[in-house]
Order: structure tokens, then sequence, then C-alpha cells
């Protein structure tokens, strides 16, 4: 009547991705900075795939870290090569900043505060009615003292002006 096939198994052919050429290309899809999803495209395979792969064999994992590090390798010596070479300016600026503590643009500055200690005190000076703190002068005290009287006045003043005009 027909043609006999074999039987197979039905779906998709199973890819091989621990195969040298294919892990040598993962490495240099993953030197050129694509993401995961991307090198998936590429190779022609879901992200499930891979990710099913990357968990089965370390071949694949390691892979991916070497083509990271090959990119990040390529980017830091172009980087060098225009900050030495071709007197790139800023590539100069850049390299200092992320290499040397003393060119970064910011400065880790650790302070520790005892906020018990200091809430115990302001506490302590509220019950025995001194509003001196250490360091603080009683001319500098009285002048705040005043300022926040008037502050305080303020919304009365504007009350007082707004019934004088309804008057």
């Amino acid at each position: 009547m027909g043609t006999s096939k074999t039987p197979g198994k039905p779906g998709r052919k199973k890819k091989d991705l621990n195969n040298p050429e294919t892990l040598e290309k993962i490495t240099e899809y993953a030197s050129q900075g694509l993401s995961l999803r991307q090198i998936c495209r590429c190779l022609g395979i879901s992200w499930s795939t891979l990710d099913r792969h990357r968990k089965e064999y370390g071949e694949i994992e390691h892979a991916l870290k070497k083509g990271e590090a090959l990119g990040v390798s390529k980017v830091a010596q172009a980087l060098i090569n225009n900050a030495l070479f071709e007197n790139n300016v800023t590539a100069q600026i850049f390299y200092l900043k992320n290499r040397s503590e003393n060119w970064a643009d910011r400065q880790e500055v650790n302070h520790n505060l005892d906020l018990g200690n200091i809430l115990t005190d302001a506490r302590q000076r509220i019950i025995e009615g001194t509003s001196e703190r250490p360091g603080v002068t009683h001319e500098r005290t009285e002048a705040l003292e005043d300022k926040s009287s008037e502050t305080l006045d303020l919304p009365l003043r504007a009350f007082e002006r707004v019934q004088d005009t309804e008057k």
C-alpha cells in the first residue's frame, strides 16, 4: 500500500549543546556582550533549553563565564589603549576613577552614631528644662528660642491681619 516509515520519537530533534563547536559559539556570543536570550536566538534554542543544559553540563556555564571575561578583557584593553596611546582624556579619567581610590568621585565615609545616647541626653534636657547642649552657647540658645517663638507667632499674626481687614 504505501511506504513504510521507521518509527521515531515525535517532536523536534534534540540539540547537542555540549559539543566543542557549540561551546565555542557560546563563548564567542558571550564575549560580544549578548544576553542569554540573544545567545539562545543565535543558537536557535529556547531559553529554558539553555538553562536546563547549563545546569546539566558545567561546560556550558564555563563557556558563558569565559565569554563574559573575554568581553570585559577586550573592552578594558581598548580603554587602556585609548587612555595611553591615543591620549583620550575621557578614557584616562574613567580609568583613574575606577582604578584608584584617590581619583574616585565618591569617597566612603563611615560615621558611628549612638542614637540611644543622643535621645537619652535630649530627653534628660527636656526633663530638666535646660535647652543647652554641649558646644552650644547660652546666646545661641536664646537666639534659637527667640526665633522659634517668632515662628510660632506668624500664624497668629496672619490671622489677626485677616480679621482686621474684614472689619
